[in-house]
């Protein structure tokens, strides 16, 4: 039986190596860092404005059918080429039969469509049929605010890009690069609409059109980072 107890007590020991048991250690990676604001403007410049209609119509309840061609073929005549829209729409009926409708459409107008759009609108207002210009809103399209800011983040990476160059040159021996990048955007990215109404007497003038700008700005803060040196 004794062998049998050496040759057992052998079996067990083998596996115990000191590579297996001995544990591993990692340390991360030591960073010096720069952060740098940068900040970016430019002007978002628009040549069309949002324009609501208010159209108001009575007939009878059996020319319904048609009544949205009718609307859209009146507006229409106002400006040529433009995409209205419905964006409000109120029916109801009194005790004659007769149907009266209060819709709201809307499109972009160059700026060009835009002068004597109210005398237009009541030139193709007739009984039954009355158009109004309810409001024109100066902003500039979500679109047109898109392709300015998308041309100030490619003018923010360029300044980036300077920057760190200006920092490597001052600091030759640290081989900085850049680490991060945060930008910083207003939200919503619209601009806050500045809307006049064209109805109210005195204001006709509003249609008479003008190109109008709105100011967009792009900030970030930037951290660049090199290997610390060992102490």
């Amino acid at each position: 039986m004794r062998p049998w107890i050496l040759a057992a007590a052998v079996t067990f020991a083998a596996p115990l190596t000191l590579a297996q048991t001995a544990p591993v250690f990692s340390f991360p990676t030591q960073n010096d860092t720069v952060t740098l604001p940068l900040m970016l403007e430019d002007w978002v410049q628009t040549d069309t404005a949002r324009t609501e209609l208010a159209v108001d119509a009575s007939l009878p309840g059996s020319d319904a059918g048609k009544a949205r061609a009718d609307v859209l073929g009146a507006v229409r005549a106002l400006a040529q080429g433009a995409d209205w829209r419905f964006t409000a729409f109120d029916r109801n009926q009194d005790a004659s039969g007769l149907e009266h409708w209060h819709a709201v459409v809307e499109a972009r107008l160059a700026e060009a469509q835009l002068g004597g759009l109210s005398d237009r609108a009541k030139q193709v207002s007739r009984a039954g049929l009355q158009i109004r210009v309810q409001s024109v809103d100066f902003s500039p399209t979500l679109a047109e605010v898109e392709v300015t800011k998308s041309k100030l983040r490619a003018e923010m990476y360029k300044k980036v890009n300077e920057a760190l160059a200006q920092l490597n040159q001052a600091e030759p021996e640290r081989k900085y690069r850049i680490m991060r990048i945060d930008f910083n955007e207003p939200t919503p990215n619209l601009p806050a609409p500045r809307m006049m109404s064209a109805a109210a007497p005195g204001n006709e003038q509003v249609a008479s059109g003008i190109s109008l700008s709105e100011k967009a700005e792009l900030r970030a803060n930037v951290t660049f980072a090199a290997i610390a040196p060992r102490e």
